[in-house]
């Protein structure tokens, strides 16, 4: 898979990302030159991450701390722990703050394991700078405990930026309230993790698409008797079950060895995975980014003010070969690029000299490159563009996914 950064006419903000795919034939798609490693497009089904969140209280703070009693309170209830007893009056306090702490616990993760957790402020604390983590039980969805957190927060930078991380009299801040425990939570408590379903291994797709799927089959297929050896020539039935799930079924359970190994060559295959034709607009920022599978069918435009940007005119010039003699050609010019010289008539756009503001223009892009010569071609900016994306899409002509941001 390539990436091609494309800017739509140089004086303008928009910059179109063209994502490519090749389309060999089906054993070019596991070719190891171009492809993608399996262990990028699948995960073995069963693996994964687990979250864990806890309520907890930091203390430290300098005064920018929660104003209201449920921090206290909390504290309150540590401080019991501890065999204390201590009235809420005496507890009170600007200097500590009623948090949350998320984590995420990996697969495999052994006792005593370090985690980085998140810490965010649940009541109307200012600031978490300079604050401490008391102990804090971090639990599963099951509700049982795995991890225990403690230590100080870290906020991150803060103030006004350095000259290399903004531009001249803008001030970078972050957000004070949300704060990184690095390393401070400790697993507690093992998660049994299972290879298999039964005697199945299961691939699972992160993005599932049928296509996909069938080339993620082929290139198993394709180095099967290669994959058997490696469990003791064990007989593997190799299924795709759905747009998401490729198995690989046993005849006989293998031991956990044999599966690592065998996880290892799978994950190490190269696959080409099939992109959809899909254009994925930010109106905030006026980024477009186009797939190259995209395409346009014949479609007349008019948006606003605008009319093509490329003007033909008949240009009569010396016959290189003959001084005495003239040669009378068509040529092209973009208005654009400040009358920039065209080799030929530009692909994706029907080119009139006639053309004025606001007329319909025709529009044809079989190749994304089409289709953005047809837009260099109206002088289109980015909210233009947008524009003339979702009418297309709206008129059935645009035959692509549109997806706003």
């Amino acid at each position: 898979m390539h990436t091609y950064t494309l800017t739509l006419c140089s004086s303008f903000l928009l910059v179109l990302t063209f994502l490519t795919s090749l389309t060999a034939a089906e054993t070019a798609f596991t070719d190891t030159a171009t492809g993608v490693r399996l262990k990028e497009l699948c995960f073995v089904e069963g693996v994964r991450d687990n979250q864990l969140h806890g309520v907890g209280v930091v203390t430290g703070l300098s005064g920018t701390g929660d104003k209201g009693t449920a921090a206290v309170k909390l504290l309150q209830s540590f401080v019991a722990k501890n065999m204390l007893r201590v009235s809420t009056t005496d507890l009170s306090s600007k200097n500590i703050a009623l948090v949350a702490i998320t984590a995420k616990l990996p697969p495999f993760m052994k006792k005593g394991a370090e985690l980085t957790a998140t810490i965010s402020s649940i009541g109307d604390a200012t600031s978490l700078k300079g604050g401490y983590l008391m102990q804090t039980l971090l639990v599963g969805a099951d509700g049982n405990v795995y991890a225990a957190a403690q230590g100080s927060l870290s906020v991150g930078g803060f103030g006004n930026a350095g000259p290399g991380l903004a531009p001249t009299g803008t001030s970078h801040t972050n957000i004070e309230t949300i704060a990184l425990l690095e390393n401070g939570a400790i697993v507690e408590t093992e998660l049994p993790v299972d290879l298999t379903i039964g005697q199945e291994l299961r691939l699972a797709l992160k993005n599932p698409d049928f296509v996909t799927a069938s080339r993620v089959a082929h290139a198993v297929r394709q180095n099967l008797s290669h994959l058997e050896s490696l469990i003791d020539d064990n007989t593997i039935l190799l299924t795709a079950h759905d747009a998401a799930t490729v198995g690989l079924l046993f005849d006989k359970q293998p031991s956990n060895n044999a599966l690592v190994t065998l996880i290892a060559e799978l994950e190490a295959l190269r696959v080409t995975p099939d992109i959809p034709a899909r254009i994925v607009i930010n109106e905030r920022t006026g980024t477009i980014v186009v797939g190259a599978d995209v395409r346009i069918s014949p479609a007349a435009v008019s948006h606003g003010g605008l009319s093509l940007q490329v003007r033909s005119r008949r240009e009569i010039t010396a016959d290189p070969n003959n001084p005495r003699e003239r040669i009378e050609e068509m040529v092209w010019n973009d208005q654009v690029s400040g009358g920039r010289r065209l080799n030929g008539k530009p692909a994706g756009v029907d080119v009139d000299s006639e053309s004025i503001p606001g007329t319909l223009s025709v529009l044809d892009g079989t190749t994304v490159k089409d289709i953005s010569n047809a837009l260099n071609a109206l002088g289109a900016r980015p909210r233009d563009v947008i524009a003339i994306f979702q009418a297309l899409h709206r008129a059935g002509a645009l035959h692509a996914e549109v997806v706003v941001m």
